[in-house]
């Protein structure tokens, strides 16, 4: 009885289990079935509305009083095409002249040709919402989802402006009716797959788990034991003399590349098998791709790995077909069992560094983990920052030496701690780049300076880093601040000397792309010699930026003066303008005058703040006396 009793309650689990799994997975593919229909539906219209602008051209709705019959009808023939060619229902363009809409451009269907209902010039969208009105005054696309006399729509409305300053959107309908018909199937084919799955599920997951078990500690490469085996072999001893040495094989990598992984795999098998004949079964084990770990109980065993390791035969190949030799970096630690693989880690990273073969974890390796738990502070910091609005944009004025006026103003990020602590750039910069969150911070700082700067006439530049120029969100957000911020020859993108020489080729690309936006773009930090300048000045660029470490030089080192001198003077042969930064003192600006810079600025000129400054009476340039 007790065992018909077992059976009944594993089979009402085992038969709930598989009505929350079905409904699960009906939901899910519910909603991911819905999600991609509307993604493709929101796509759609997108490129429909933004083909409309295209169509129409940008003086279009600057002229809208001399519009006659003729080229409307011209246009509707045109935006009729397109809506058929993309799929939609209909695309138009509108006007607001409070309180109404009205069309100035739009397709037709068929149908309304039938029903003599074609939409005319300047026509009365009696039918207009407030979400339809709003959209002349964002900044962004708005969809909406409505019905009217012509059927049951979702709808996209993209902003514009006109030359002469009309606002005016373009838009595009798609029906939606066959949606829950499309969304039905996919709810009725989930459920038939759902309960097939269901049962294979649960044959694979048995099959599974007798695998799983078997091969959860085991690297089935090289038939080690794996990371879970060392971990869980660590939590199990019990040993007061535990030693663990980290070995990374510097080659392993470019092995793999070029014979494949099997190679790759076979001569890190041969490395572990080397070393598992001088040490205790199963204590060899594999950590990463071209990482192993040999750990020892013995007395002593720092110094007895630190001797296995140095011993191991780097002249002899360690395969023969095809014949390879390898390098290899250790770093050995011992004590506390929680912190070996941390500590070892460390060490290894020093030895890389250091070129050693084996290097023991020491006090000395303490830096590096001080700089590790400071990285990890200044990310959550940055986080925080960035989820509390507590990025701020400083400008830091540009003057020109010989008639003391400040053309620029180049702007950087700061970041403002919960304490009220402002970060410089340099403090986080580096992990910026290493949290992929530099075209975050670029997106916001330039949101800053495109809502500073939007209705001045001042000239101003910020930095974008190779990650931001190859980040299509990012370029493609700039893109769209660009075309409606009023004057964009304005702005200069500075781009580093570096990034630029080190991805010649797809830089030269993103320069010319973002000088047809009207942009100007310069080249930052450069040091490199006269033959590395004349390279990039044969770039499609307006300025350099001389690296500010050649600034406290120029007082009193002639070289480096006709250095800048020459360089200067190459610039004004081609047009290109000339920064140089890092100006302190009064006998540094001078010169730099007389070696024909046109743009300085450094803490003789002001250092850089949250606010802007017109006159050069403002800055601490007026203190120098």
């Amino acid at each position: 009885m007790y065992r018909k009793a077992s059976a009944m309650t594993w089979s009402l689990v085992g038969f709930l289990l598989f009505i929350s799994s079905l409904i699960g997975y009906v939901a899910y593919t519910y909603q991911s079935a819905r999600q991609t229909i509307m993604d493709n539906i929101d796509q759609q219209l997108l490129h429909a509305a933004k083909s409309a602008q295209l169509i129409l051209g940008d003086d279009y709705h600057a002229q809208l009083s001399s519009i006659d019959p003729q080229e409307y009808q011209q246009k509707s023939a045109q935006l009729t095409a397109l809506a058929q060619a993309i799929g939609v229902e209909y695309v138009y363009t509108m006007v607001y002249r409070a309180p109404n809409v009205y069309f100035t451009a739009s397709s037709f269907t068929k149908s309304d040709l039938k029903q003599d209902r074609v939409t005319q010039f300047l026509d009365h969208y009696q039918e207009a919402t407030a979400i339809n009105k709003a959209a002349f005054r964002s900044t962004e696309p708005v969809f909406e989802i409505s019905k009217d006399q012509w059927g049951h729509f979702k709808s996209i409305f993209i902003p514009y402006i006109a030359p002469n300053g009309t606002p005016y959107i373009t838009g595009a309908d798609i029906t939606i009716d066959k949606v829950d018909a499309l969304l039905q199937e996919s709810v009725t084919k989930a459920t038939l797959t759902a309960s097939f799955f269901f049962f294979i599920a649960v044959l694979v997951a048995a099959l599974y788990l007798q695998l799983y078990r078997k091969s959860m500690s085991t690297d089935p490469r090289t038939g080690f034991a794996n990371r879970v085996a060392l971990e869980r072999d660590l939590t199990k001893k019990q040993d007061q003399h535990l030693a663990l040495a980290i070995v990374t094989v510097d080659e392993l990598e470019d092995i793999i590349s070029f014979y494949g992984t099997q190679v790759g795999d076979l001569a890190l098998q041969k490395v572990m098998t080397y070393f598992k004949r001088f040490t205790h079964p199963h204590q060899v084990y594999r950590l990463a791709t071209s990482k192993l770990v040999i750990m020892s109980d013995i007395k002593n065993g720092e110094a007895y790995l630190s001797q296995l390791i140095n011993d191991f035969p780097k002249s002899s190949p360690v395969l023969k077909k095809p014949h390879l030799y390898i390098q290899l970096h250790a770093g050995i630690a011992t004590g506390n069992k929680s912190l070996l693989l941390e500590n070892a880690s460390i060490a290894c990273r020093q030895a890389k560094q250091n070129q050693q073969t084996v290097c023991l974890f020491s006090v000395d390796s303490q830096d590096a983990r001080l700089k590790q738990k400071n990285h990890l502070a200044i990310a959550n910091i940055l986080q925080d920052a960035f989820d509390g609005d507590r990025i701020a944009t400083y400008f830091t004025p540009r003057v020109n030496p010989k008639t003391e006026q400040i053309l620029q103003h180049g702007c950087s990020p700061r970041i403002i701690t919960e304490q009220g602590a402002i970060l410089k750039t340099e403090s986080f910069s580096e992990v910026v780049r290493q949290s992929r969150l530099q075209s975050k911070l670029t997106q916001c700082i330039f949101t800053q300076c495109i809502t500073r700067f939007r209705k001045t006439s001042s000239a101003w530049s910020i930095k974008l880093s190779f990650q931001d120029a190859t980040d299509p969100q990012l370029l493609d957000f700039i893109d769209q601040e660009l075309r409606r911020y009023p004057q964009p020859q304005l702005i200069t993108f500075e781009l580093d000397e570096k990034d630029v020489l080190d991805n010649f080729n797809a830089m030269a690309v993103c320069i010319n792309v973002l000088k047809s936006k009207g942009v100007k773009v310069s080249i930052n930090a450069v040091s490199s010699g006269l033959l590395t300048v004349s390279r990039v000045m044969k770039l499609n660029i307006d300025m350099l930026l001389l690296d500010e470490t050649l600034t406290p030089y120029i007082a009193e080192d002639e070289q480096v003066f006709e250095f800048i001198q020459n360089i200067a003077k190459l610039c004004s042969d081609k047009g290109i303008l000339i920064l140089v930064a890092g100006v302190e003192s009064e006998q540094q600006y001078s010169k730099l005058s007389e070696a024909g810079v046109d743009l300085v600025e450094g803490h003789y000129i002001a250092k850089a703040a949250p606010h802007i400054c017109s006159k050069l009476g403002q800055l601490n340039h007026q203190a120098r006396a």
